[in-house]
């Protein structure tokens, strides 16, 4: 008979053997990459304080807009006073069904620029820009959902204080206007630059853009699934 101790032996050495094989077999262990951790880590820190933000957009309000537009423009057909928008000529203004918040565009009357102007819609998810280039001019609207929580500094506190009657903010720039608002949740802005803003009365006073802005009308713009 085999001696107890033998058989013991015998056991760890075929245990050891398979543990062996088994860590032969195994695939190693991968290391932990420090900066793989560190984003993330990075990814699961919540949004600093200045960090944009999207806002909720108020699309009640935006639809009765809309349908008071189209009751404006079903009545005005009669008398051929449709009102109309300047047509973008890029292909990706396409994208803008993918704006999720009212898209406004001056109308081409409010313009005044006929038909030598060239207009152009660069639309993303929560923003979009338009930009309008004629003879010596050029306007820019743009239009965004993303806010700070905070305005980053005292100025800007009191530029957003200083709205009038209408709503609007407007300043001088160094070649013509500009117009700022908030309206359905959103953010946005009229650009007006003239190639002699010291001459040009489109940019020498406030009227041209007050008339660009009362103008807008949504053209585009459509919410999220689930949103309402």
């Amino acid at each position: 008979m085999e001696p107890r101790l033998g058989r013991i032996a015998g056991i760890v050495t075929l245990a050891a053997a398979s543990l062996g094989l088994s860590a032969q077999t195994r695939p190693p262990a991968v290391p932990v990459r420090t900066a793989s951790l560190a984003a993330v880590q990075q990814q699961q820190q919540p949004p600093a304080p200045d960090a944009p933000r999207t806002m909720p957009v108020n699309w009640a309000a935006a639809r009765e807009d809309a349908r008071t537009q189209t009751q404006f423009n079903t009545q005005a057909a009669a008398v051929r006073q449709v009102q109309r928008f300047p047509q973008p000529v890029n292909d990706g203004a396409a994208n803008v069904t993918a704006t999720r918040l009212p898209v406004l565009i001056p109308t081409s009357a409010a313009l005044g620029l006929g038909e030598t102007a060239v207009t152009r819609l660069f639309p993303q998810t929560d923003f979009y820009t338009l930009s309008i280039t004629g003879p010596d001019i050029v306007i820019e609207v743009f239009g965004t959902r993303l806010a700070h929580a905070v305005p980053p500094d005292a100025a800007s506190r009191r530029r957003l204080r200083a709205a009038d009657a209408a709503g609007y903010r407007v300043s001088q720039t160094e070649y013509g206007r500009e117009l700022s608002f908030n309206r359905y949740g959103a953010a946005y802005s009229v650009t007006v630059e003239c190639a002699e803003p010291g001459t040009d009365a489109r940019c020498t006073s406030e009227t041209y853009v007050r008339q660009l802005a009362d103008a807008l009308m949504i053209a585009a713009g459509s919410p999220e699934p689930g949103e309402d």
